[in-house]
C-alpha cells in the first residue's frame, strides 16, 4: 500500500471515521483517489470553509473527531475560519492538508505558505508526515489527541509526493487520554458549599453536552430542585421545557431570568462552563456570591472572576460523583419567588415582541413561536451569527441532547448552513434546521449544490432583512443614525434555490406563517425565506447587552 491507502483505506476506517469532507486539489489528489473504494464516504464540497464546518458539526454531534481534507496553500487558508470555530468551541476535528513536494519546501514555491506556523495557535497539535512508514502512527496519534478531553482540532500536513510512496500498516488504534477528575476532597468541599447555600444556580456548558452529562444534570437538578441556566454551547444540556430551566445566560441571546439568577445567587456552580466575557457581558455581570467552576478550561485562571473553588476537571465525572452523594439541600422559597418575578417581566417582554405587526413583513417572533410548537422533540437547530439567532433563544425550546449548534465563541458567519449539512449526515434520524441570516447565507449559498448532489435533506430558514442588522441597529442607536455599509440587496432566494433544485417558499406577512411552518417541517430538502423588517428588535437583556 501507499501512504494514501494506509491513511484512508485502513487507518481512518479502523479509527471509526465514516466520512471525509473536502475539496480536491493537486496536493491531495492521491488521498481523494484512495477514498473512492475505501468504504469511507467522501463528501465533496464547493468551498473548504464548508467542508471543515461539516466535519466540525459531525464532531459536535457524535463526540468523535470529524475528518476533513483540503488542498495545500489556498485550500488550507480557506479552512481557517472553520478550524478556529472548532478551536473556540472545543470541538473534535482532524484536518488533513496537502503541501508542496518535499524538494520544493522552504523555497517560496507555488502554493506554499507556512501552514504549520499559521495554524499552530488554533489547534491542539500539529503533525507532518515526511516518512511514509510513520503515516499510520501519526494519523492514530492525531486522531487520539483530537478526541481526548478537552477536545479540539488537530492538523496533519502531508507533502504531495509522500502520498504515493510505499508504506505499511502496523495497525491504527485510538488511545484516548482520560481527562483529570475532581479529587474526592474537592467534591466534598463543593457539597459543603451546597449545603450552606439557599440561592443556588447551576450554569451548564458544553462540557456536559453529551447524553450522560445531560442525564446526570437532569438527575441532580430534580433531586435537589436546582435552577439551571446554560451558556450558548450548553443549550442542549438541559430540556428547555423543564420548569427548572431559566434560559441562556450572557451576551448575544441571554435573557434576564438566567442573567439575574447568576448575578443574585449566593452560589453559582458552573459545570462544563466558564464565566467568560460573553457569559458575564464583558465581566460586568459577574456573580456576587460564591463561584465554583468545574471545567477543562486552561484560560479560566486568567479571567477576572473571584472563584471560590476552581477545578480543571471533567464536568461529567463531577456530576456523576455529586449525584452519588447523599446530603440535604433546602433552597429558600423566596429564591424561587424572586426568579418567577423576573420571569413574569420577561414573559411580558416576549408578549410585546409577539404583538408587533409590520406591513409587508413577517413578525419573526410569531414565526418562531409557532415553529417551536410544531417541532419534534429530537430536532437539531443550527444557528448562524446575527440578530436573528436571538429569536431562536427566546422562542424555540431545545428538548434533547445536542439539539443546538452554533459558532458561539468565535462569532464567525458562514457556519450555520454547512454545519447543518454535517449534523444531518451524522444524525440522519433527526430533523435538522439551519436558521441563517441573508448576509451569512450568501457566504455559503453555493453549497446548495452539495446538499442536492449528496441528498442531504436539511431545512434552511433564511431570515432576510437585507442588512447586517446587528451593525445596522448599532449605527442607528450609537452613531446618530448614520447608516452606512450595513444595507444591501439580495437575489430572489426562491428562484436561486429552485435553480439548484431545492424546493423553496417565501413569505412576507403573518397570515402565511401557518403554511410556512407546515412547508418547512415536511420531509425533504427545503428552503424557507422570511422577509422581515430590519427595524424589528428581538427580545433580549438589552440593559446588560449595552454594557458589553
Amino acid at each position: 500500500m501507499n501512504v494514501a491507502e494506509v491513511v484512508v483505506v485502513t487507518c481512518l476506517k479502523q479509527l471509526g471515521a465514516k466520512r471525509v469532507y473536502g475539496l480536491i486539489g493537486t496536493t491531495i489528489l492521491d488521498f481523494v483517489n484512495a477514498s473512492k473504494d475505501s468504504g469511507i464516504r467522501y463528501v465533496s464540497t464547493r468551498h473548504e470553509q464548508v467542508a471543515v464546518s461539516m466535519a466540525d458539526a459531525e464532531g459536535r454531534m457524535t463526540g468523535a473527531p470529524g475528518v476533513a481534507a483540503v488542498h495545500g496553500g489556498p485550500g488550507f487558508l480557506n479552512s481557517l475560519i472553520s478550524v478556529a470555530n472548532a478551536h473556540k468551541d472545543i470541538s473534535p476535528l482532524l484536518l488533513i492538508s496537502g503541501a508542496v513536494k518535499r524538494r520544493l519546501a522552504g523555497l517560496d514555491s507555488w502554493l506554499e505558505v507556512p501552514q504549520r506556523d499559521i495554524i499552530r495557535p488554533i489547534v491542539k497539535a500539529v503533525y507532518r508526515i515526511d516518512k511514509p512508514l510513520e503515516a499510520a502512527r501519526v494519523i492514530a496519534e492525531a486522531y487520539s489527541v483530537a478526541a481526548s478531553q478537552p477536545q479540539g482540532p488537530v492538523f496533519v500536513e502531508v507533502p504531495e509526493d509522500v502520498w504515493s510512496m510505499p508504506s505499511e500498516f502496523p495497525g491504527c488504534e485510538a488511545k484516548i487520554t482520560p481527562p483529570p477528575t475532581v479529587p474526592p476532597d474537592g467534591v466534598k468541599q463543593v457539597v459543603e458549599l451546597l449545603r450552606r447555600s439557599r440561592r443556588l444556580v447551576i450554569l451548564a456548558g458544553g462540557g456536559v453536552n453529551n447524553a450522560e452529562g445531560a442525564a446526570l444534570l437532569l438527575k441532580v437538578a430534580e433531586r435537589w430542585r436546582i435552577p439551571i441556566a446554560v451558556t450558548g454551547n450548553g443549550r442542549w444540556a438541559f430540556p428547555e421545557d423543564h420548569p427548572l430551566f431559566l434560559g441562556r445566560a450572557g451576551f448575544g441571546g441571554g435573557n434576564p431570568v438566567a442573567d439575574q439568577a447568576l448575578l443574585r445567587a449566593d452560589l453559582v456552580l458552573a459545570v462544563g462552563a466558564g464565566l467568560s466575557d460573553t457569559t458575564t457581558y464583558g465581566y460586568n455581570y459577574v456573580p456576587r456570591g460564591d463561584v465554583v467552576v468545574v471545567n477543562l478550561d486552561p484560560m479560566a485562571e486568567k479571567r477576572p472572576v473571584p472563584y471560590t473553588l476552581r477545578f480543571y476537571a471533567d464536568a461529567v465525572d463531577f456530576l456523576r460523583e455529586l449525584a452519588s452523594f447523599d446530603f440535604q439541600y433546602s433552597p429558600a422559597e423566596e429564591w424561587f419567588k424572586e426568579i418567577e418575578e423576573v420571569r413574569a417581566g420577561w414573559n411580558s417582554h416576549l408578549q410585546v415582541a409577539l404583538s408587533r405587526r409590520y406591513e409587508g413583513f413577517v413578525n419573526p417572533s410569531k414565526f418562531f413561536r409557532q415553529l417551536d410548537e410544531a417541532l419534534p422533540r429530537g430536532f437539531v437547530m443550527v444557528g448562524g451569527q446575527g440578530m436573528h439567532i436571538v429569536y431562536t433563544f427566546s422562542f424555540v425550546r431545545v428538548r434533547s441532547a445536542r439539539g443546538y449548534l452554533a459558532a458561539f465563541n468565535l462569532g464567525a458567519m458562514g457556519f450555520a448552513f454547512p454545519a447543518a449539512l454535517g449534523a444531518k449526515l451524522a444524525a440522519p434520524e433527526r430533523d435538522v434546521y439551519a436558521v441563517i441570516g441573508d448576509g451569512e447565507f450568501m457566504m455559503t449559498v453555493q453549497d446548495l449544490e452539495t446538499a442536492v448532489r449528496e441528498k442531504i435533506p436539511v431545512k434552511i430558514i433564511v431570515i432576510n432583512d437585507n442588512s447586517y442588522r446587528v451593525l445596522y441597529a448599532r449605527q442607528k442607536a450609537q452613531k446618530m443614525g448614520r447608516v452606512f455599509g450595513t444595507l444591501h440587496a439580495n437575489p430572489d432566494f426562491v428562484k436561486l434555490a429552485e435553480a439548484f433544485g431545492v424546493e423553496a417558499m417565501s413569505i412576507g406577512r403573518d397570515e402565511d406563517i401557518p403554511k410556512a411552518v407546515e412547508f418547512v417541517t415536511e420531509p425533504g430538502l427545503r428552503l424557507l425565506e422570511l422577509g422581515i423588517s430590519p427595524d424589528d428588535f428581538p427580545p433580549m437583556n438589552i440593559e446588560a447587552a449595552l454594557r458589553f
